[in-house]
């Protein structure tokens, strides 16, 4: 038998507390290293943060030694300029010389694009024709193009996906008016999904001034300022290598 009695004293509500430090605002200074400088760039740039923006003055919170950094950026040397040039000029002679499978239709009379339904980074457009209109809807591919018109085809199939596109919205309505409709498709230009300063692939700018071009299409405004959908792909193969 135990004659010791336990009593509990309910602890003082804490506050709660955020141990995640905060972020700076930090504002970086990049300029290129060359050893043919002998100046003290970094201290230099320093002295001047200093004396323009000094203790009491306006922008001090903004423009002081804790929000504004400095570090030297370098520019690659020759052998990685040669290098990449000769992996480049390589993967294109491998292109070329290599024949690419364009077609694995069954029925090759069925193939969407009448050969080459497996060509990649393209910019397509959709002819739908019914009765004596026609109207265009323009798209890009940056997979196999067979991968997107299963897609599209999912979409006239199914009508839980009717809102995927402009194009199944656009089928969809002339499923409901019983009109008869017949769709064709066609390659307008080919690409590639390489990245420019603005952040934007040249597959996806080609499609959005090929959408400028045909004012008539289906597509919907709000696609000219729409990301790139590769940009992410992209970035995290640079960061790979």
């Amino acid at each position: 038998m135990y004659l010791t009695f336990l009593l509990c004293k309910p602890c003082p509500a804490q506050q709660n507390t955020n141990n995640h430090p905060r972020n700076r605002n930090i504002t970086w200074f990049n300029p290129p290293f060359s050893e043919d400088v002998k100046t003290n760039v970094g201290k230099t740039f320093l002295r001047l943060i200093d004396r323009h923006f000094p203790r009491g003055h306006a922008l001090n919170k903004i423009f002081n030694r804790s929000t504004v950094k400095m570090s030297y950026s370098c520019m690659p040397n020759m052998q990685s300029k040669i290098k990449a040039h000769n992996t480049r000029v390589i993967r294109n002679e491998k292109q070329e010389t290599t024949p690419k499978k364009m077609c694995n239709c069954r029925v090759k009379g069925s193939c969407p694009l009448r050969g080459n339904c497996l060509i990649s980074s393209i910019i397509y457009k959709a002819t739908v024709s019914s009765d004596d209109t026609k109207n265009v809807y323009v798209g890009l591919s940056g997979g196999p193009f067979k991968t997107r018109y299963h897609n599209h085809t999912k979409s006239f199939r199914h009508e839980k996906y009717s809102t995927e596109t402009e194009l199944s919205k656009f089928v969809w309505k002339l499923k409901k008016e019983e009109r008869d409709f017949e769709i064709r498709w066609d390659i307008v230009k080919r690409s590639n999904t390489s990245m420019r300063q603005s952040g934007l692939c040249n597959l996806c700018l080609e499609e959005k001034i090929e959408i400028i071009n045909n004012q008539n299409t289906l597509n919907k405004k709000s696609e000219l300022i729409s990301t790139c959908r590769h940009r992410r792909k992209v970035t995290s193969r640079v960061k790979k290598k």
